[in-house]
């Protein structure tokens, strides 16, 4: 663990530390509910980007108890297993539609031409959007998780707040059509879930389906070129994927501890009296806790660096958070990520890199610009 004065933050690498942080409940993603920004070392928002955080301040991600315990209670209630697991068969289709002229081409530029529309796809399915917007919330999702990293430009911070106005007023619009005309939908099943008698606001609705396309979307398709990558980098492996011998949704696992998707997660130091590791951190202190790194302890994983399909914990990566905030999305970006990877091993066996990959500049949101691939 180091502090680093610039940011202001204490960092936390280990695996076993990170995954305690995690889950310890003086630490928390928000603290409103106990004091101000003074007290908390922390920036007010800026009023320039208001529409942003109007929907930050309801989101899952900020929350905590006990208005994080009822909201996520309510998601749950319509985010089940079964709304999951009934995007099985969709998926599957949409990935092969998406592969065949692909095939017909001979290459493809993995991010644009499969991962993005395939992963935008699967999520306006699950919500209940139509197809043909998905080209607006891709363009949302990328404005507004520009305003996640740890330095974001005044251009950047206002695309971020166009998208973020756009994206509700269409949200609200689904909302207002699904009350009136619900169908087998996200959007009607949070519109209509009820526990111990409460119900989601609409603005609460707005902000979990934003953050279940930006989480959902950015998650899926920076494993996917992340992954790829890897596995072209790594024959010996891509063939176990292509042989049968491991399969696609084992192989998830180790793509995403290998190379997350998500490389930080930050939490606030709630109470007095708290340490890491015998190190005391003060009140009102952010705690910046390192994915990628964590992935790599060797104190968790065998040779961290080797990739390995086979590797028995794979599944004990830190890629989708713990504790109270652990991904909610998580076993549907597994299916859809399972379901993409054996696709593209069934068709593509013999796919290869045309030019080394791009990776973009971004850190907390950690993926590539480009992954071109020869299929043939």
């Amino acid at each position: 663990m180091f502090h680093d004065a610039r940011l202001d933050r204490w960092f936390v690498t280990r695996h076993a530390l990170v995954r305690a942080c995690l889950r310890d409940r003086r630490l928390g993603r928000g603290f409103l509910h106990l004091g101000g920004y003074d007290t908390f070392k922390a920036t007010p928002p800026d009023a320039r980007w208001s529409a942003f955080w109007d929907v930050e301040r309801h989101s899952l991600l900020w929350l905590e108890p006990p208005a994080h315990t009822r909201l996520r209670k309510l998601v749950a209630a319509a985010f089940t297993p079964r709304a999951v697991e009934a995007l099985r068969a969709p998926a599957e289709q949409l990935a092969d539609g998406l592969l065949e002229p692909l095939l017909d081409a001979g290459r493809m530029e993995l991010l644009r031409d499969f991962a993005q529309p395939y992963s935008i796809g699967v999520i306006c399915r699950l919500l209940g959007v139509q197809q043909e917007h998905s080209r607006d919330l891709l363009d949302w999702s990328h404005a507004i998780v520009k305003m996640y990293e740890f330095e974001t430009s005044d251009a950047d911070a206002g695309a971020a707040e166009d998208a973020a106005a756009a994206f509700c007023a269409a949200i609200h619009a689904l909302i207002e059509e699904r009350a009136r005309q619900p169908r087998d939908d996200m959007v009607t099943a949070l519109v209509e879930a009820r526990v111990d008698g409460e119900r989601l606001g609409r603005d609460e609705i707005v902000s979990t389906v934003v953050l279940l396309l930006n989480a959902g979307h950015e998650a899926t398709v920076n494993t996917l070129g992340n992954g790829l990558s890897a596995l072209m980098h790594h024959p010996e492996e891509w063939r176990r994927l292509v042989t049968g011998e491991v399969p696609a949704a084992a192989a998830v696992e180790e793509l995403i501890r290998y190379d997350p998707p998500l490389q930080l997660f930050e939490r606030w130091v709630l109470e007095d009296g708290f340490e890491i590791a015998g190190i005391p951190i003060p009140r009102g202190d952010q705690v910046a806790l390192l994915f990628g790194a964590a992935n790599r302890d060797p104190r968790a994983f065998t040779e961290p660096d080797r990739f390995d399909l086979t590797r028995p914990n794979a599944d004990q990566h830190i890629g989708f958070g713990g504790g109270i905030h652990v991904c909610i999305g998580a076993p549907l970006a597994r299916l859809e990520l399972a379901t993409s990877l054996a696709l593209l091993a069934e068709r593509c066996p013999a796919m290869e890199l045309v030019e080394e990959p791009r990776r973009n500049r971004a850190f907390v949101i950690w993926g590539l610009e480009g992954v071109e691939l020869a299929l043939a």
